[in-house]
């Protein structure tokens, strides 16, 4: 889940891939580095972040850069990128899988190796390719990789060259003003490149003489269509030393009018077929992406009765799921590039099922699988832990369930004329904030916790555990609030923190007895519902109301106060909550 980052320009382009690292540096941040090809390739790389390159300066206008999540060797100096070998410098995003034999054929050959990294395999392999004709270097180093990768490669006696290649891991070109580059994704480019052109796999790019060309696995030509990126695509700028997370919570309202007016202008129709004659739907995600489809599974099953089988993608992939021509596959993905989800999507495909792509990134791996696309409106997310992208995610789940209940029994759900008002009740959410920062000034030197729910309020508990584990480093599990007592309650004792979530009114007597069974072994109970009944009744400690929607939209809406519940209990345990440890925001390997 590394980024990279390739310029040429007839400028000194250290900014451009400097400012461009700094755009890319939610995708890894453990190492960063950079080469740039002036008078001499000049390589720096340091472990930690981004900002611990600006230290360093080096004149010439090509150049590669690399921020790191590490798969292969521990955060360090030596195995940041870019890798040397030769002449040849070499950035890399992905895993080489049989690097391990390739590293021991070419050390039994006397090459020798100063990191632990796949990557430096590659370089070697490409170094020993080399004869000044780079693109053909690339292209036969690699053909012996297996594996996910996106590199970026110059070499020192090729000044205004770049070549690049993908397979399986997203990179995209884009043209500019300050120069001509190579990215990860599009985002990090929105604002610097005019034009983006997204790779394929097994293309080739080579920039060289102000052009950028592309090719395929045998070096023919290829067209690679540029279009403009999107204006939304633009990250928020945090003044004062702010975190993209706060930043990105205090856009949710925003987020979802944007997204909700782009589902009110989207043509449905192209899916009508498949949706009206689905007698199955299988749902796929990872992470927060995956608790969005397990809301669209119970939604869309009790408004059109169609069973949804939902399904984390990387364990889709080795069931293998009994799924075929005249099913349908729901995927969700934020960035439109994580690896298990495309390969489920691959999957699907390959026996005849219609997939559905629910993404926050129009030009990405994810749309040109699909059949059919939705994508939100959510606008660039750089924290690493998911939160306006969950709630559009659900908006846009919501508008699917919709439309397969329409195209199946001519009308609409009850709450569909509802979703008109989820941007306000967001908005009405933050009025929440000041009782969970209390409860995460309380809870904050916790070690576990539990969150319960049922329905689809499990689902939302699962988010709120996942994002406290995620950011505050606090064990938390979401569970079924009927099942604590089939054998996780022996967890619960003085103090243990439990919080429900309860939003079906047929259900609050039902959560409330769990939460009873908390306090009478000395647990502490914290209870978010919609009704005020629920909370005057309630034997919880701590009780928060949550503005008021349809039961089935209440997923949407309960989750903000989670989300700053987590935020805030990060803060207080002096995390950057930008930045969880070991994690990326886009999960390009398997």
């Amino acid at each position: 889940m590394c980024g990279i980052i390739g310029c040429v320009s007839d400028k000194d382009c250290y900014g451009a891939l400097y400012d461009g690292l700094k755009r890319l540096e939610y995708r890894g941040y453990d190492s960063a580095g950079i080469a740039v090809l002036g008078e001499k390739l000049s390589v720096f790389k340091k472990k930690g972040g981004v900002s611990n390159l600006s230290a360093f300066y080096a004149r010439g206008g090509t150049g590669i850069g690399h921020t790191r999540w590490a798969t292969h060797g521990a955060p360090s100096d030596a195995n940041a990128h870019p890798h040397r070998a030769g002449k040849i410098a070499l950035v890399h995003n992905g895993i080489v899988e049989n690097y391990a034999a390739l590293k021991a054929e070419l050390e039994g050959e006397g090459e020798r190796f100063s990191s632990e990294t796949d990557s430096e395999v590659i370089a070697k392999l490409i170094s020993r390719a080399y004869r000044k004709d780079l693109l053909s270097a690339v292209r036969e180093g690699l053909s012996r990789a297996e594996g996910a990768y996106a590199v970026a490669v110059v070499a020192e006696d090729r000044p205004g060259e770049l070549v690049a290649a993908k397979n399986k891991s997203p990179l995209v070109a884009g043209k500019g003003a300050s120069g001509l580059f190579v990215c990860s994704d599009i985002p990090a480019l929105a604002g610097t490149a005019d034009f983006i052109a997204r790779a394929e796999d097994g293309d080739f790019i080579r920039i060289a003489d102000g052009r950028i060309d592309f090719f395929d696995k045998n070096l023919n030509p290829v067209c690679r269509d540029f279009t403009r990126p999107r204006e939304e695509l633009r990250a928020l700028s945090v003044a004062g030393g702010g975190y993209f997370m706060r930043a990105e919570i205090g856009e949710i309202p925003r987020a979802l009018e944007d997204t909700l007016s782009a589902l009110k202008n989207a043509d449905f129709a192209p899916c009508a077929r498949a949706l009206r004659s689905a007698e199955r739907i299988f749902a796929v995600a990872c992470g927060t992406a995956f608790h969005s489809a397990l809301v669209f599974a119970d939604v869309a099953e009790r408004e059109a009765g169609v069973p949804v089988l939902c399904c984390t993608a990387g364990e889709f992939r080795y069931r293998p799921p009994v799924i075929g021509e005249g099913d349908v596959l729901v995927a969700v993905s934020q960035s439109g590039e994580t690896a298990d989800t495309l390969e489920a999507v691959r999957l699907a495909k390959s026996r005849g099922a219609y997939v559905v792509a629910v993404t926050n990134i129009g030009s990405s791996s994810i749309e040109s699988l699909a059949d059919f696309c939705i994508v939100m409106r959510a606008g660039a997310e750089i924290a690493v832990a998911a939160t306006k992208s969950y709630n559009c995610q659900l908006l846009c789940l919501y508008y699917l369930a919709a439309q397969l209940l329409f195209f199946k029994r001519a009308r609409l759900p009850e709450w569909f004329s509802a979703l008109d008002r989820l941007p306000e009740a967001a908005q009405a959410a933050f009025s929440c904030f000041a009782e969970a920062d209390a409860l995460a000034d309380r809870l904050k030197g916790a070690g576990a916790m539990y969150f319960l729910g049922r329905g689809t309020d499990l689902c939302t508990a699962k988010e709120g555990a996942l994002k406290v584990k995620e950011i505050a480093r606090v064990f938390a599990e979401g569970y079924p609030a009927g099942e604590l007592k089939h054998g996780s309650l022996a967890l619960v004792g003085e103090g243990f923190p439990v919080a429900c979530i309860s939003t079906c009114a047929a259900l609050l007597k039902k959560s409330e007895s769990a939460l009873a069974e908390v306090k009478s072994r000395g647990g502490y109970c914290a209870l978010f519902s919609q009704y005020p009944r629920a909370l005057a009744e309630s034997c919880a400690d701590f009780k928060c109301l949550l503005p008021a929607l349809p039961e089935a939209l209440m997923p949407a809406v309960a989750v903000i106060p989670l989300q700053y519940f987590a935020y805030k209990m990060c803060i207080g345990r002096g995390f950057d909550p930008d930045k969880p440890r070991n994690l990326a925001k886009s999960v390009t390997v398997e």
